[in-house]
């Protein structure tokens, strides 16, 4: 509450109130594939299994996005993100398309475009009815001349702005619509063209429709519709806010009122559905980047910085399906991923082997890269699907074992010796020499342990550089790196000056002291863990001048123990036998 104080002129102090740097959420991936329904192009948060299938549909018998999702929530994954994949520019029927069926107004003109949810054949299975509603009726209860735009009517009921209406006695009749509605007035868009009479029973008829739609078992009905879009039933955004099967349009026709309603249909279907499959190429999965509301394929990420890992299975089920899609097309695929992720603060990318992998095609896959924002993933392993064996990309795993390990550790927590659930064996087994060649060269391996399960075995990038060979420690460095350019945004325009600098240092190093209290950072001490400098030797007076500012952060993260030298020794009768290494 405000003091009390004498007459005269105060000052108070309205400090800009900062909100404290926070890590926030990572491991959350995006599936790249190919499904039945869904949006194209545009990645959607899942949340479980059951909400992936109500989204995209059954997964496809020969396609791997199914499996990955199941092994991304098998391993006890949280939120992810999906992102449909199709061939959108091509020849008719190679390209996805969208079923659709026109409406025909009582003049024969087209006056509503359905049009499935999303593009695919699925839509050719969408059944639709249109329905004219039981009239609403009312009548009269003043006189209402010729000219007059306003009637009184006993009831209002069904009477809304964008009602189309039918005014008739026993003589005449008037189609019109409702502009307006005030108690019992109504006013009409249009002027009387007749004199109507209370006493001589004049009607004032409502008309709507409803609109049914059907797809296997699931059924919607939207009621008491109108095209007029003054109507707060207007077809267009109730049909497109609340359905789940459909989006209309209502195309607005220059037809009289009388004929403006949609003809009656009962189940038709809509066609001109397909999928997009036929000769899916590695464009499809790069796709591009042409601005705002035209961004395809992996450049339709561009906008979504809570996506921190990408995963894309279906390449592999993609390069199986289509004779044109060539290894060089994968390795291209691969190539655009990884440069997504280098060109962003906090993404990284998990790439699979080509499918048949063995020991040597994997040392030859791997020279193919050298980024520190990926890693590889070998081999392929075998999952239970409906009862059978199918061999898959592991990448999906391997993306719940992240998830979970930020999740209950963080994200400087190394995902490797982790149980892959959700899988019943490997493609390929390694020899531990095998295994030890493919781990040095950056190829991380999965393994099995007998009772202690199979295990992924491997955290390192595709990296030739040593400070960035563990995939956490990267990791680990971009999220400090993303929070820190997120939450440092209202440095902007501010005063660049010694306040600011203090104000800044003191910022990051809580931030970082956090962080290093949490177990991210090494250090005997917080000063051997990090360190913050914002001053006038990080901030010389040209850089000022420009508008610059600086501050230097340097980091000690720690780093996953990959190697455990045990050296024993045994003493017979007082001779030390020599030491063994193991």
């Amino acid at each position: 509450m405000r003091q009390v104080r004498a007459p005269g002129v105060y000052f108070e102090p309205n400090e800009q109130r900062i909100a404290p740097l926070e890590l926030g959420q990572t491991g959350v991936p995006v599936f790249l594939g190919i499904t039945r329904r869904g949006p194209l192009d545009r990645p959607v948060l899942v949340t479980s299994e059951a909400q992936f299938v109500e989204v995209f549909g059954e997964p496809l018998p020969d396609g791997y996005l199914g499996a990955a999702v199941h092994g991304f929530y098998a391993n006890h994954g949280e939120d992810c993100y999906v992102l449909r994949v199709a061939r959108v520019e091509g020849p008719p029927g190679q390209a996805a398309g969208t079923a659709t069926y026109a409406v025909l107004d009582g003049g024969g003109e087209e006056t509503l475009l359905l049009e499935a949810l999303d593009p695919g054949t699925w839509g050719n299975h969408v059944v639709v009815s249109i329905v004219p509603t039981t009239p609403n009726r009312t009548f009269l209860t003043l006189d209402a001349d010729k000219g007059a735009i306003t009637i009184t009517v006993k009831s209002t009921h069904g009477l809304t702005p964008g009602t189309r209406v039918q005014i008739h006695d026993s003589q005449n009749t008037q189609w019109t619509i409702v502009r307006s509605v005030h108690g019992k007035r109504v006013t009409l868009t249009d002027p009387l063209s007749h004199d109507f009479s209370s006493s001589a029973l004049t009607y004032v008829v409502a008309h709507a429709f409803d609109l049914v739609a059907r797809e296997d078992d699931r059924e919607e009905r939207h009621s008491g519709l109108s095209l007029s879009g003054a109507s707060p039933r207007f077809v267009e955004r109730i049909v497109n806010e609340n359905s789940a099967l459909l989006r209309c349009r209502a195309t607005r026709p220059d037809t009289p009122v009388e004929q403006a309603g949609p003809m009656a249909l009962q189940r038709v279907r809509l066609t001109g559905g397909t999928d997009g499959l036929d000769g899916l190429g590695p464009q499809d999965f790069i796709g591009h980047d042409r601005g705002p509301g035209d961004r395809r394929g992996l450049m339709g990420l561009v906008e979504y910085e809570q996506i921190d890992v990408v995963v894309m299975p279906d390449l592999m089920s993609a390069f199986q399906r289509s004779e044109s899609f060539s290894l060089r097309g994968v390795e291209a695929v691969q190539e655009a991923a990884i440069s997504l992720c280098e060109n962003s603060l906090n993404r990284f990318a998990l790439l699979d082997m080509p499918p048949g992998c063995d020991y040597e095609e994997a040392q030859r896959w791997r020279r193919h890269f050298d980024s520190d924002k990926a890693a590889l993933y070998f081999p392929w392993v075998v999952v239970l699907d409906k009862g059978r064996r199918r061999t898959v990309p592991p990448t999906g795993h391997v993306a719940g074992i992240i998830a979970r390990g930020d999740r209950e550790v963080g994200v400087h927590k190394a995902p490797a010796n982790a149980v892959v659930e959700g899988i019943v064996d490997l493609d390929v087994l390694l020899r531990d020499v095998h295994l030890g060649i493919l781990n040095d060269i950056g190829v991380n391996c999965m393994r099995p342990f007998g009772p202690r399960g199979l295990r992924l075995w491997g955290a390192r990038t595709v990296s030739s550089d040593p400070e960035w060979r563990y995939v956490n420690v990267r990791r680990t460095v971009s999220a400090i790196k993303a929070a820190i350019n997120r939450g440092m945004q209202w440095v902007v325009f501010e005063t660049n000056d010694q306040r600011l600098w203090k104000q800044i240092e003191r910022e990051v190093a809580i931030f970082l002291g956090r962080l290093y209290s949490q177990g991210m950072l090494a250090g005997e001490t917080a000063e051997e863990a990090f360190v913050v400098r914002c001053d006038a030797e990080t901030n010389p007076g040209d850089s000022i001048d420009r508008g610059m500012l600086t501050t230097l952060i340097g980091l000690s993260v720690t780093r996953p123990l990959e190697f455990i030298v045990f050296r024993l020794t045994q003493h017979l009768e007082s001779e030390a036998q020599s030491a063994e290494e193991v």
